[in-house]
Protein backbone atom coordinates (compact mmCIF):
# COMPACT_ATOMS: atom_id res chain seq x y z
CA UNK A 1 0.00 0.00 0.00
CA UNK A 2 1.32 3.46 -0.57
CA UNK A 3 -0.26 6.66 1.09
CA UNK A 4 1.19 9.78 -0.61
CA UNK A 5 1.08 13.41 -0.18
CA UNK A 6 -0.46 15.25 -2.89
CA UNK A 7 -0.26 19.35 -3.54
CA UNK A 8 -3.51 21.48 -3.58
CA UNK A 9 -6.51 19.59 -5.53
CA UNK A 10 -7.60 23.05 -6.56
CA UNK A 11 -4.98 22.90 -8.39
CA UNK A 12 -4.41 19.75 -9.60
CA UNK A 13 -7.85 19.82 -10.93
CA UNK A 14 -6.65 23.70 -12.78
CA UNK A 15 -4.04 22.43 -14.12
CA UNK A 16 -5.86 19.48 -15.62
CA UNK A 17 -9.19 21.54 -16.53
CA UNK A 18 -5.98 23.75 -18.74
CA UNK A 19 -4.70 20.46 -20.27
CA UNK A 20 -8.17 18.63 -21.29
CA UNK A 21 -9.05 21.83 -22.83
CA UNK A 22 -6.18 23.17 -23.84
CA UNK A 23 -5.50 19.76 -25.99
CA UNK A 24 -9.33 19.75 -27.67
CA UNK A 25 -8.33 23.59 -28.75
CA UNK A 26 -5.16 22.30 -30.32
CA UNK A 27 -6.93 19.49 -32.03
CA UNK A 28 -10.00 21.04 -33.44
CA UNK A 29 -9.18 25.01 -33.19
CA UNK A 30 -5.72 26.24 -33.65
CA UNK A 31 -2.30 23.90 -33.06
CA UNK A 32 -0.75 26.96 -32.12
CA UNK A 33 3.01 27.71 -33.14
CA UNK A 34 6.04 26.29 -31.60
CA UNK A 35 8.28 28.03 -29.79
CA UNK A 36 11.08 27.82 -27.11
CA UNK A 37 11.86 30.47 -23.66
CA UNK A 38 14.50 29.90 -21.15
CA UNK A 39 13.09 29.27 -17.67
CA UNK A 40 15.36 28.38 -14.50
CA UNK A 41 18.16 28.31 -16.92
CA UNK A 42 16.20 25.29 -19.11
CA UNK A 43 15.65 25.66 -22.35
CA UNK A 44 11.77 24.56 -22.23
CA UNK A 45 9.59 24.00 -25.96
CA UNK A 46 6.29 26.23 -25.52
CA UNK A 47 3.25 26.55 -27.98
CA UNK A 48 1.98 30.21 -28.33
CA UNK A 49 -1.51 30.81 -29.71
CA UNK A 50 -2.92 34.47 -30.55
CA UNK A 51 -6.33 34.79 -29.51
CA UNK A 52 -7.89 37.95 -31.14
CA UNK A 53 -11.25 38.04 -29.01
CA UNK A 54 -9.03 39.18 -25.93
CA UNK A 55 -6.44 40.44 -27.63
CA UNK A 56 -3.67 38.07 -26.20
CA UNK A 57 -1.03 36.09 -26.61
CA UNK A 58 -1.07 33.00 -24.54
CA UNK A 59 2.06 30.41 -24.15
CA UNK A 60 1.87 26.99 -22.52
CA UNK A 61 5.31 25.32 -21.81
CA UNK A 62 5.41 21.51 -23.06
CA UNK A 63 6.14 18.80 -20.38
CA UNK A 64 5.21 16.21 -22.59
CA UNK A 65 4.97 16.13 -26.09
CA UNK A 66 2.57 13.72 -28.13
CA UNK A 67 1.50 13.14 -31.89
CA UNK A 68 -1.60 10.52 -30.97
CA UNK A 69 -2.65 11.97 -27.99
CA UNK A 70 -3.19 14.81 -25.15
CA UNK A 71 -0.17 17.02 -24.48
CA UNK A 72 0.96 17.97 -20.89
CA UNK A 73 1.25 21.34 -20.09
CA UNK A 74 3.60 22.90 -17.47
CA UNK A 75 3.73 27.04 -16.77
CA UNK A 76 1.26 28.91 -18.53
CA UNK A 77 2.24 32.57 -19.68
CA UNK A 78 0.61 35.51 -21.73
CA UNK A 79 1.37 39.04 -23.03
CA UNK A 80 -0.78 41.56 -24.48
CA UNK A 81 0.56 42.88 -28.00
CA UNK A 82 3.37 45.47 -27.65
CA UNK A 83 4.04 43.99 -24.57
CA UNK A 84 8.06 42.78 -24.20
CA UNK A 85 7.69 40.37 -20.81
CA UNK A 86 5.49 37.31 -20.21
CA UNK A 87 3.20 37.02 -16.98
CA UNK A 88 2.44 33.74 -15.33
CA UNK A 89 -0.76 33.37 -15.78
CA UNK A 90 -3.64 31.16 -13.86
CA UNK A 91 -4.50 28.16 -15.86
CA UNK A 92 -8.30 28.83 -14.93
CA UNK A 93 -8.26 32.37 -16.38
CA UNK A 94 -6.56 31.13 -19.69
CA UNK A 95 -9.22 28.69 -20.14
CA UNK A 96 -11.76 31.90 -19.70
CA UNK A 97 -9.82 33.42 -22.94
CA UNK A 98 -10.01 30.44 -25.04
CA UNK A 99 -13.68 29.87 -24.45
CA UNK A 100 -13.47 33.50 -25.12
CA UNK A 101 -11.37 33.31 -27.97
CA UNK A 102 -13.57 30.07 -29.01
CA UNK A 103 -16.79 31.91 -28.72
CA UNK A 104 -15.86 34.80 -31.29
CA UNK A 105 -14.42 32.08 -34.15
CA UNK A 106 -17.56 29.94 -33.50
CA UNK A 107 -20.16 32.27 -33.57
CA UNK A 108 -21.52 31.78 -37.04
CA UNK A 109 -22.36 28.20 -36.12
CA UNK A 110 -23.00 28.06 -32.48
CA UNK A 111 -26.04 28.88 -30.48
CA UNK A 112 -27.01 31.78 -28.20
CA UNK A 113 -25.27 31.77 -24.77
CA UNK A 114 -22.70 28.58 -25.82
CA UNK A 115 -19.71 30.38 -24.79
CA UNK A 116 -21.10 30.74 -21.49
CA UNK A 117 -22.66 27.42 -20.91
CA UNK A 118 -18.81 26.17 -22.17
CA UNK A 119 -17.24 27.80 -19.09
CA UNK A 120 -20.30 27.38 -16.98
CA UNK A 121 -19.91 23.20 -17.65
CA UNK A 122 -15.82 23.55 -18.03
CA UNK A 123 -15.82 25.24 -14.57
CA UNK A 124 -18.22 22.50 -12.81
CA UNK A 125 -15.91 19.33 -14.21
CA UNK A 126 -13.07 21.26 -12.87
CA UNK A 127 -14.94 21.61 -9.14
CA UNK A 128 -15.27 18.24 -9.33
CA UNK A 129 -11.84 17.13 -10.02
CA UNK A 130 -11.10 18.94 -7.26
CA UNK A 131 -13.40 17.26 -5.10
CA UNK A 132 -12.97 13.59 -6.36
CA UNK A 133 -9.07 14.46 -6.07
CA UNK A 134 -9.30 15.64 -2.92
CA UNK A 135 -11.28 12.31 -1.96
CA UNK A 136 -8.57 9.97 -3.59
CA UNK A 137 -5.69 11.52 -1.97
CA UNK A 138 -7.31 10.23 1.50
CA UNK A 139 -7.47 6.55 0.16
CA UNK A 140 -4.68 4.33 -0.06
CA UNK A 141 -3.59 2.93 -3.41
CA UNK A 142 -2.30 -0.37 -4.90
CA UNK A 143 0.12 -0.38 -7.63
CA UNK A 144 -1.80 -3.31 -9.41
CA UNK A 145 -5.13 -3.42 -11.75
CA UNK A 146 -7.39 -4.70 -8.81
CA UNK A 147 -11.23 -5.45 -9.16
CA UNK A 148 -13.38 -4.69 -12.13
CA UNK A 149 -15.53 -2.08 -9.77
CA UNK A 150 -12.62 -0.36 -8.31
CA UNK A 151 -10.97 0.33 -11.37
CA UNK A 152 -14.47 1.65 -12.66
CA UNK A 153 -14.53 3.92 -10.08
CA UNK A 154 -11.47 5.29 -10.13
CA UNK A 155 -11.44 7.79 -13.05
CA UNK A 156 -10.57 11.19 -11.06
CA UNK A 157 -9.73 12.92 -14.67
CA UNK A 158 -12.38 11.48 -16.91
CA UNK A 159 -12.37 11.22 -20.85
CA UNK A 160 -9.05 12.33 -22.32
CA UNK A 161 -9.58 14.37 -24.85
CA UNK A 162 -12.70 16.31 -23.71
CA UNK A 163 -13.24 19.95 -22.84
CA UNK A 164 -15.49 19.56 -19.64
CA UNK A 165 -14.53 15.49 -18.70
CA UNK A 166 -15.90 15.19 -15.44
CA UNK A 167 -19.38 17.32 -15.99
CA UNK A 168 -22.40 16.21 -15.05
CA UNK A 169 -25.41 18.38 -15.26
CA UNK A 170 -28.84 16.96 -13.25
CA UNK A 171 -27.22 15.74 -10.30
CA UNK A 172 -26.02 17.23 -7.17
CA UNK A 173 -23.28 17.07 -5.29
CA UNK A 174 -25.26 15.25 -2.41
CA UNK A 175 -26.30 12.71 -5.05
CA UNK A 176 -23.19 12.18 -6.93
CA UNK A 177 -21.74 11.36 -3.65
CA UNK A 178 -24.05 7.86 -4.06
CA UNK A 179 -25.20 7.71 -7.44
CA UNK A 180 -21.50 8.67 -9.17
CA UNK A 181 -18.73 5.97 -9.68
CA UNK A 182 -16.45 7.93 -7.80
CA UNK A 183 -18.39 8.03 -4.56
CA UNK A 184 -18.21 4.36 -4.78
CA UNK A 185 -22.02 4.45 -2.97
CA UNK A 186 -23.93 1.52 -2.65
CA UNK A 187 -28.12 1.93 -3.17
CA UNK A 188 -31.43 0.13 -3.71
CA UNK A 189 -32.91 0.56 -6.83
CA UNK A 190 -36.82 1.96 -6.72
CA UNK A 191 -39.46 -0.50 -7.94
CA UNK A 192 -42.64 -0.12 -9.79
CA UNK A 193 -45.45 -2.59 -10.94
CA UNK A 194 -47.96 -2.36 -14.08
CA UNK A 195 -50.03 -4.52 -15.78
CA UNK A 196 -48.70 -6.91 -17.74
CA UNK A 197 -50.24 -5.65 -20.84
CA UNK A 198 -48.30 -2.18 -20.19
CA UNK A 199 -45.39 -4.10 -20.03
CA UNK A 200 -42.99 -4.24 -23.07
CA UNK A 201 -40.56 -6.85 -22.18
CA UNK A 202 -37.81 -9.33 -24.16
CA UNK A 203 -35.21 -11.44 -23.24
CA UNK A 204 -33.23 -14.55 -24.66
CA UNK A 205 -32.00 -14.83 -21.19
CA UNK A 206 -34.25 -16.86 -19.52
CA UNK A 207 -36.86 -15.78 -17.11
CA UNK A 208 -36.76 -11.98 -17.13
CA UNK A 209 -39.49 -11.57 -14.84
CA UNK A 210 -37.80 -14.19 -12.37
CA UNK A 211 -34.63 -12.63 -12.63
CA UNK A 212 -36.47 -8.76 -11.59
CA UNK A 213 -38.18 -10.18 -8.60
CA UNK A 214 -35.05 -11.70 -7.63
CA UNK A 215 -33.57 -8.33 -7.32
CA UNK A 216 -35.95 -6.91 -5.48
CA UNK A 217 -35.63 -9.89 -2.62
CA UNK A 218 -37.62 -9.11 0.26
CA UNK A 219 -39.47 -5.79 -0.78
CA UNK A 220 -41.77 -8.32 -2.35
CA UNK A 221 -42.92 -9.58 0.90
CA UNK A 222 -44.05 -6.23 1.96
CA UNK A 223 -45.71 -5.48 -1.01
CA UNK A 224 -46.98 -8.68 -3.26
CA UNK A 225 -47.57 -8.27 -6.94
CA UNK A 226 -50.58 -8.60 -8.04
CA UNK A 227 -51.39 -12.08 -10.28
CA UNK A 228 -51.32 -9.99 -13.72
CA UNK A 229 -48.44 -7.53 -12.45
CA UNK A 230 -44.96 -7.33 -13.67
CA UNK A 231 -42.06 -5.86 -11.66
CA UNK A 232 -40.46 -2.81 -13.04
CA UNK A 233 -36.85 -1.62 -11.38
CA UNK A 234 -35.50 1.68 -11.45
CA UNK A 235 -32.64 3.57 -10.97
CA UNK A 236 -33.71 5.86 -8.02
CA UNK A 237 -33.07 9.60 -9.89
CA UNK A 238 -35.00 8.63 -12.66
CA UNK A 239 -37.72 7.11 -10.98
CA UNK A 240 -38.09 10.75 -8.75
CA UNK A 241 -37.95 12.36 -12.34
CA UNK A 242 -40.77 9.70 -13.70
CA UNK A 243 -42.56 10.83 -10.50
CA UNK A 244 -43.06 14.14 -11.53
CA UNK A 245 -44.55 14.14 -15.21
CA UNK A 246 -48.24 13.90 -15.19
CA UNK A 247 -48.76 11.13 -17.50
CA UNK A 248 -47.15 8.99 -14.69
CA UNK A 249 -48.79 10.61 -11.72
CA UNK A 250 -52.21 10.37 -13.75
CA UNK A 251 -51.87 6.14 -14.83
CA UNK A 252 -50.81 6.15 -11.09
CA UNK A 253 -53.87 7.49 -9.96
CA UNK A 254 -55.89 5.20 -12.23
CA UNK A 255 -54.30 1.65 -10.69
CA UNK A 256 -52.36 1.07 -13.93
CA UNK A 257 -49.25 1.77 -12.19
CA UNK A 258 -47.71 1.33 -9.04
CA UNK A 259 -44.94 2.30 -6.14
CA UNK A 260 -43.75 -0.59 -4.69
CA UNK A 261 -40.62 1.73 -2.95
CA UNK A 262 -36.94 0.55 -2.96
CA UNK A 263 -34.78 -2.27 -1.59
CA UNK A 264 -33.71 -5.34 -2.84
CA UNK A 265 -29.81 -5.72 -4.06
CA UNK A 266 -27.59 -3.22 -3.34
CA UNK A 267 -26.14 -1.41 -6.70
CA UNK A 268 -23.25 0.54 -7.09
CA UNK A 269 -22.49 2.95 -10.14
CA UNK A 270 -20.02 1.62 -13.15
CA UNK A 271 -18.01 3.60 -14.99
CA UNK A 272 -20.89 5.38 -17.60
CA UNK A 273 -22.85 6.52 -14.49
CA UNK A 274 -25.99 5.03 -15.36
CA UNK A 275 -25.48 1.11 -15.75
CA UNK A 276 -24.82 -0.29 -12.30
CA UNK A 277 -23.68 -3.62 -10.89
CA UNK A 278 -23.70 -5.44 -8.03
CA UNK A 279 -21.69 -8.36 -6.65
CA UNK A 280 -24.85 -10.05 -5.59
CA UNK A 281 -26.61 -10.14 -8.84
CA UNK A 282 -25.75 -11.71 -12.02
CA UNK A 283 -26.84 -9.15 -14.26
CA UNK A 284 -26.07 -5.22 -14.59
CA UNK A 285 -28.59 -2.87 -15.68
CA UNK A 286 -28.41 0.16 -17.82
CA UNK A 287 -31.04 2.77 -17.17
CA UNK A 288 -32.00 6.47 -18.96
CA UNK A 289 -30.75 9.35 -16.73
CA UNK A 290 -32.06 12.80 -16.21
CA UNK A 291 -28.55 13.64 -16.24
CA UNK A 292 -26.33 15.16 -18.76
CA UNK A 293 -22.85 13.39 -18.91
CA UNK A 294 -20.08 15.11 -21.38
CA UNK A 295 -22.26 15.57 -24.80
CA UNK A 296 -25.14 13.96 -23.63
CA UNK A 297 -28.68 13.25 -22.57
CA UNK A 298 -28.11 9.50 -21.00
CA UNK A 299 -31.48 7.90 -22.41
CA UNK A 300 -32.41 4.38 -23.65
CA UNK A 301 -34.27 4.16 -27.11
CA UNK A 302 -36.36 2.01 -28.73
CA UNK A 303 -34.23 1.08 -31.09
CA UNK A 304 -31.05 0.41 -28.45
CA UNK A 305 -33.08 -1.93 -26.54
CA UNK A 306 -33.89 -4.27 -29.73
CA UNK A 307 -30.05 -4.25 -30.88
CA UNK A 308 -28.94 -5.45 -27.43
CA UNK A 309 -30.95 -8.17 -27.62
CA UNK A 310 -30.06 -8.96 -31.20
CA UNK A 311 -26.56 -8.74 -31.20
CA UNK A 312 -26.28 -10.99 -28.20
CA UNK A 313 -28.21 -13.51 -30.10
CA UNK A 314 -26.16 -12.32 -33.44
CA UNK A 315 -23.12 -13.27 -31.35
CA UNK A 316 -24.24 -16.94 -30.27
CA UNK A 317 -24.87 -17.27 -33.96
CA UNK A 318 -21.70 -16.82 -35.24
CA UNK A 319 -19.89 -18.24 -32.10
CA UNK A 320 -17.72 -14.86 -32.41
CA UNK A 321 -16.19 -15.93 -28.91
CA UNK A 322 -14.85 -19.41 -30.57
CA UNK A 323 -13.53 -17.85 -33.61
CA UNK A 324 -12.05 -15.40 -31.97
CA UNK A 325 -10.83 -16.60 -28.23
CA UNK A 326 -9.55 -13.13 -27.55
CA UNK A 327 -12.37 -11.14 -27.81
CA UNK A 328 -15.41 -11.39 -25.31
CA UNK A 329 -18.99 -9.74 -25.00
CA UNK A 330 -20.84 -8.62 -21.92
CA UNK A 331 -24.21 -9.04 -23.66
CA UNK A 332 -27.65 -6.72 -23.01
CA UNK A 333 -29.59 -9.81 -23.71
CA UNK A 334 -33.26 -8.89 -22.17
CA UNK A 335 -35.00 -5.10 -21.92
CA UNK A 336 -38.24 -4.28 -20.17
CA UNK A 337 -39.83 -1.21 -20.61
CA UNK A 338 -43.65 0.45 -19.58
CA UNK A 339 -45.31 0.71 -22.73
CA UNK A 340 -46.96 4.44 -22.92
CA UNK A 341 -49.62 4.70 -26.24
CA UNK A 342 -48.24 7.45 -28.57
CA UNK A 343 -44.99 7.17 -26.97
CA UNK A 344 -41.75 5.17 -28.79
CA UNK A 345 -40.16 5.89 -25.40
CA UNK A 346 -41.31 6.44 -21.84
CA UNK A 347 -38.55 6.94 -19.59
CA UNK A 348 -38.96 3.39 -17.72
CA UNK A 349 -36.41 1.56 -20.70
CA UNK A 350 -33.87 -0.47 -18.54
CA UNK A 351 -31.24 -2.86 -20.11
CA UNK A 352 -30.35 -6.31 -18.97
CA UNK A 353 -26.50 -6.62 -19.33
CA UNK A 354 -24.60 -9.70 -18.19
CA UNK A 355 -22.33 -9.33 -15.11
CA UNK A 356 -19.61 -12.24 -14.97
CA UNK A 357 -16.98 -10.05 -13.00
CA UNK A 358 -18.44 -10.29 -9.62
CA UNK A 359 -15.81 -10.20 -6.66
CA UNK A 360 -12.97 -11.96 -7.07
CA UNK A 361 -13.82 -12.98 -10.56
CA UNK A 362 -13.11 -9.29 -11.50
CA UNK A 363 -9.69 -9.26 -10.74
CA UNK A 364 -7.90 -7.79 -13.01
CA UNK A 365 -10.73 -6.96 -15.48
CA UNK A 366 -10.08 -3.37 -16.30
CA UNK A 367 -11.62 -1.00 -18.69
CA UNK A 368 -8.92 0.98 -20.70
CA UNK A 369 -10.02 4.33 -19.48
CA UNK A 370 -9.34 3.29 -16.25
CA UNK A 371 -5.70 1.35 -17.64
CA UNK A 372 -4.32 4.41 -19.25
CA UNK A 373 -5.33 7.14 -17.11
CA UNK A 374 -3.35 9.47 -15.49
CA UNK A 375 -2.20 8.84 -11.53
CA UNK A 376 -2.59 11.76 -9.04
CA UNK A 377 0.87 13.52 -8.37
CA UNK A 378 2.46 11.64 -6.27
CA UNK A 379 0.87 7.89 -7.00
CA UNK A 380 1.97 5.13 -9.42
CA UNK A 381 -0.15 5.19 -12.95
CA UNK A 382 -1.87 2.09 -13.35
CA UNK A 383 -0.43 0.56 -16.55
CA UNK A 384 3.30 2.08 -15.71
CA UNK A 385 2.69 0.01 -12.48
CA UNK A 386 2.10 -3.09 -14.25
CA UNK A 387 4.86 -3.11 -16.74
CA UNK A 388 7.41 -2.36 -13.91
CA UNK A 389 6.12 -5.37 -11.55
CA UNK A 390 5.99 -7.56 -15.13
CA UNK A 391 9.40 -6.75 -15.82
CA UNK A 392 10.56 -7.59 -12.47
CA UNK A 393 9.04 -10.75 -12.60
CA UNK A 394 10.66 -11.80 -16.23
CA UNK A 395 13.87 -10.25 -15.14
CA UNK A 396 13.47 -7.69 -18.46
CA UNK A 397 14.55 -4.00 -18.76
CA UNK A 398 11.30 -1.91 -18.88
CA UNK A 399 11.37 -0.83 -21.95
CA UNK A 400 11.38 -4.86 -23.44
CA UNK A 401 8.36 -5.59 -21.08
CA UNK A 402 6.46 -2.45 -22.54
CA UNK A 403 7.03 -3.64 -25.89
CA UNK A 404 6.14 -7.05 -25.23
CA UNK A 405 2.93 -5.93 -23.58
CA UNK A 406 1.90 -3.70 -26.14
CA UNK A 407 2.04 -6.44 -29.08
CA UNK A 408 -0.04 -8.96 -26.62
CA UNK A 409 -2.42 -6.06 -26.80
CA UNK A 410 -2.31 -5.35 -30.18
CA UNK A 411 -3.16 -8.95 -30.50
CA UNK A 412 -6.35 -8.76 -29.05
CA UNK A 413 -7.54 -5.43 -29.00
CA UNK A 414 -6.85 -4.77 -33.25
CA UNK A 415 -6.18 -8.23 -34.71
CA UNK A 416 -9.80 -9.71 -32.84
CA UNK A 417 -11.75 -6.38 -33.97
CA UNK A 418 -10.06 -6.25 -37.55
CA UNK A 419 -10.86 -10.15 -38.47
CA UNK A 420 -14.42 -9.77 -36.70
CA UNK A 421 -14.86 -6.87 -39.30
CA UNK A 422 -13.34 -8.36 -42.29
CA UNK A 423 -15.19 -11.97 -41.78
CA UNK A 424 -18.40 -11.04 -40.30
CA UNK A 425 -19.14 -7.22 -41.23
CA UNK A 426 -19.52 -5.84 -37.42
CA UNK A 427 -17.82 -3.53 -36.58
CA UNK A 428 -17.59 -2.17 -32.94
CA UNK A 429 -17.42 1.65 -31.38
CA UNK A 430 -14.40 0.14 -29.39
CA UNK A 431 -13.33 3.29 -27.63
CA UNK A 432 -11.55 3.00 -24.04
CA UNK A 433 -14.54 2.70 -21.53
CA UNK A 434 -16.42 0.01 -24.02
CA UNK A 435 -13.12 -1.92 -24.08
CA UNK A 436 -12.05 -4.32 -21.13
CA UNK A 437 -8.84 -5.63 -20.31
CA UNK A 438 -8.36 -8.88 -19.25
CA UNK A 439 -4.21 -8.38 -17.22
CA UNK A 440 -5.18 -10.83 -14.36
CA UNK A 441 -1.56 -12.99 -15.03
CA UNK A 442 -0.10 -9.04 -16.14
CA UNK A 443 -0.05 -9.30 -20.05
CA UNK A 444 -2.48 -8.66 -22.08
CA UNK A 445 -5.02 -12.04 -22.81
CA UNK A 446 -8.40 -10.78 -23.96
CA UNK A 447 -10.59 -7.74 -24.56
CA UNK A 448 -14.43 -7.77 -23.71
CA UNK A 449 -16.31 -5.46 -25.18
CA UNK A 450 -19.67 -3.57 -23.44
CA UNK A 451 -22.54 -1.73 -25.48
CA UNK A 452 -25.48 -2.37 -27.19
CA UNK A 453 -25.28 1.04 -28.56
CA UNK A 454 -22.32 1.18 -30.17
CA UNK A 455 -22.49 -2.15 -33.32
CA UNK A 456 -21.78 -1.15 -37.05
CA UNK A 457 -23.21 -3.88 -39.58
CA UNK A 458 -21.53 -3.58 -43.18
CA UNK A 459 -24.08 -2.85 -45.77
CA UNK A 460 -22.01 -4.74 -47.71
CA UNK A 461 -23.13 -8.36 -45.52
CA UNK A 462 -26.61 -6.99 -45.01
CA UNK A 463 -28.36 -9.86 -46.98
CA UNK A 464 -25.79 -12.33 -45.29
CA UNK A 465 -26.62 -11.32 -41.97
CA UNK A 466 -30.39 -11.35 -42.01
CA UNK A 467 -30.38 -14.30 -43.75
CA UNK A 468 -28.96 -15.57 -40.61
CA UNK A 469 -30.66 -13.30 -38.07
CA UNK A 470 -33.95 -12.29 -39.40
CA UNK A 471 -34.64 -9.80 -37.09
CA UNK A 472 -31.67 -7.06 -37.48
CA UNK A 473 -34.18 -6.13 -40.35
CA UNK A 474 -36.14 -4.58 -38.04
CA UNK A 475 -33.57 -2.36 -35.88
CA UNK A 476 -32.76 0.94 -37.13
CA UNK A 477 -29.41 2.36 -37.04
CA UNK A 478 -27.44 -0.75 -37.11
CA UNK A 479 -26.74 -1.26 -40.87
CA UNK A 480 -23.94 1.55 -42.40
CA UNK A 481 -21.75 2.43 -45.72
CA UNK A 482 -18.37 0.66 -45.32
CA UNK A 483 -16.83 3.96 -46.12
CA UNK A 484 -18.72 5.37 -42.85
CA UNK A 485 -17.88 2.76 -41.13
CA UNK A 486 -13.62 2.95 -41.94
CA UNK A 487 -14.11 6.56 -40.17
CA UNK A 488 -16.01 5.75 -37.27
CA UNK A 489 -14.00 2.63 -36.24
CA UNK A 490 -10.49 4.20 -37.13
CA UNK A 491 -11.51 6.59 -34.87
CA UNK A 492 -12.92 4.46 -32.06
CA UNK A 493 -10.15 1.26 -32.56
CA UNK A 494 -7.23 3.63 -33.29
CA UNK A 495 -7.57 7.54 -32.09
CA UNK A 496 -9.53 7.18 -28.80
CA UNK A 497 -8.26 3.07 -27.86
CA UNK A 498 -4.52 2.00 -29.18
CA UNK A 499 -3.50 5.33 -29.10
CA UNK A 500 -4.31 6.03 -25.80
CA UNK A 501 -1.81 2.94 -24.74
CA UNK A 502 0.93 4.65 -27.10
CA UNK A 503 0.50 7.90 -25.47
CA UNK A 504 0.57 6.88 -21.97
CA UNK A 505 3.71 4.09 -22.66
CA UNK A 506 5.29 7.45 -23.81
CA UNK A 507 4.00 9.93 -20.98
CA UNK A 508 5.26 7.29 -18.12
CA UNK A 509 8.60 6.78 -20.01
CA UNK A 510 8.13 3.36 -20.88
CA UNK A 511 8.28 3.48 -24.23
CA UNK A 512 9.22 5.49 -27.41
CA UNK A 513 6.06 6.83 -28.83
CA UNK A 514 7.20 6.85 -32.42
CA UNK A 515 8.48 3.47 -32.02
CA UNK A 516 5.53 2.29 -30.57
CA UNK A 517 3.87 3.75 -33.93
CA UNK A 518 5.91 1.73 -36.09
CA UNK A 519 5.37 -0.75 -34.37
CA UNK A 520 1.69 -0.58 -34.46
CA UNK A 521 2.13 0.16 -38.75
CA UNK A 522 3.72 -3.20 -38.73
CA UNK A 523 1.08 -4.92 -37.00
CA UNK A 524 -1.49 -3.25 -38.95
CA UNK A 525 0.82 -4.29 -42.36
CA UNK A 526 1.94 -7.77 -41.34
CA UNK A 527 -2.16 -7.79 -40.65
CA UNK A 528 -3.32 -6.75 -43.89
CA UNK A 529 -1.85 -9.48 -45.58
CA UNK A 530 -4.00 -12.21 -44.34
CA UNK A 531 -7.45 -9.85 -44.91
CA UNK A 532 -9.48 -9.50 -47.83
CA UNK A 533 -12.57 -7.68 -47.65
CA UNK A 534 -13.90 -4.92 -45.65
CA UNK A 535 -11.04 -5.40 -42.92
CA UNK A 536 -8.54 -5.22 -45.39
CA UNK A 537 -9.96 -1.88 -46.59
CA UNK A 538 -9.88 -0.49 -42.93
CA UNK A 539 -6.37 -0.94 -42.79
CA UNK A 540 -5.09 0.23 -46.05
CA UNK A 541 -7.35 3.48 -44.70
CA UNK A 542 -5.53 3.61 -41.66
CA UNK A 543 -2.01 2.98 -43.14
CA UNK A 544 -2.69 5.05 -46.38
CA UNK A 545 -4.64 8.43 -45.86
CA UNK A 546 -2.66 11.41 -44.63
CA UNK A 547 -5.92 12.22 -42.08
CA UNK A 548 -7.18 10.09 -39.94
CA UNK A 549 -11.10 10.43 -38.30
CA UNK A 550 -11.18 12.21 -34.74
CA UNK A 551 -13.58 12.92 -32.71
CA UNK A 552 -14.62 16.84 -32.42
CA UNK A 553 -15.94 17.04 -28.69
CA UNK A 554 -15.30 20.90 -28.74
CA UNK A 555 -17.26 21.51 -31.36
CA UNK A 556 -19.82 19.31 -29.97
CA UNK A 557 -20.07 20.98 -26.54
CA UNK A 558 -20.25 24.48 -28.57
CA UNK A 559 -22.68 23.18 -31.09
CA UNK A 560 -24.78 22.05 -28.62
CA UNK A 561 -25.22 19.06 -29.89
CA UNK A 562 -26.26 15.55 -28.19
CA UNK A 563 -24.59 13.07 -30.04
CA UNK A 564 -26.88 10.26 -28.76
CA UNK A 565 -30.25 12.48 -30.17
CA UNK A 566 -29.31 12.30 -33.99
CA UNK A 567 -26.05 14.02 -33.76
CA UNK A 568 -24.22 12.01 -36.16
CA UNK A 569 -22.22 12.39 -39.63
CA UNK A 570 -19.60 15.06 -39.88
CA UNK A 571 -20.88 17.30 -37.05
CA UNK A 572 -19.73 14.87 -34.82
CA UNK A 573 -15.82 14.03 -36.37
CA UNK A 574 -12.81 15.76 -37.53
CA UNK A 575 -10.35 15.19 -39.73
CA UNK A 576 -6.64 15.38 -38.26
CA UNK A 577 -2.99 14.03 -39.86
CA UNK A 578 -2.58 10.41 -39.23
CA UNK A 579 0.22 9.43 -37.29
CA UNK A 580 0.42 6.17 -38.99
CA UNK A 581 0.89 7.61 -41.90
CA UNK A 582 4.82 7.51 -43.16
CA UNK A 583 5.15 10.93 -43.76
CA UNK A 584 3.90 12.18 -39.75
CA UNK A 585 6.09 9.21 -38.02
CA UNK A 586 9.67 10.53 -37.27
CA UNK A 587 11.65 8.60 -39.53
CA UNK A 588 14.64 8.22 -36.79
CA UNK A 589 12.61 5.03 -35.10
CA UNK A 590 10.21 4.24 -37.91
CA UNK A 591 12.80 1.67 -39.44
CA UNK A 592 14.09 0.03 -36.11
CA UNK A 593 10.43 -0.31 -35.01
CA UNK A 594 9.34 -1.92 -38.62
CA UNK A 595 12.27 -3.75 -38.11
CA UNK A 596 11.74 -5.59 -34.67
Amino acid sequence: MQRAHTPNPHAIAAAATFQSFANCYIREIDPGCTTCMTLEGCERDCLDWYLSAPRLYLRAVVATDSQVGPKAFGQIFSRHPGESVWHTTDPLWAVQCLVHDLSEKTKAESRPGAGLELMLRTLQSCARIASLAEEASERALENRPNGFIESEQSLVFGHWMHPTPKSLTGMSDWQSATYAPEGGGRFALTYFAAPRQRVRARSVAGDLDGIVREMAGDLLDENPLGDNEMILPMHPLQAEALLLQPQIQALMAEGELRLLGSGGVKFTATSSVRTVASDDCDWMLKFSLPVKITNSLRLNRAHELEAGVVMAQLVDLLDLETRLPKLGFLRDPAYLTLDLPGSSESGFEVILRENPYRGEKGEGVISLAALTAPALPGRRQRLAALIERLAGEAGLAKTEAAHQWFDRYLDCAVTALVRLYDETGIALEAHQQNMLVDVAQGWPSKVIYRDSQGFYLSERHRQGLTNLLPDLADVNDLFYPDTEIRRRFGYYLVVNQVFAVIQRMNAEGLADEAHLLGKLRGHLTTLSKTLHGSGLDLVRHLLDNRTITTKANLGVRVAGIDELEGGTGMALYREMPNPLHPAHIKTARLADALAS
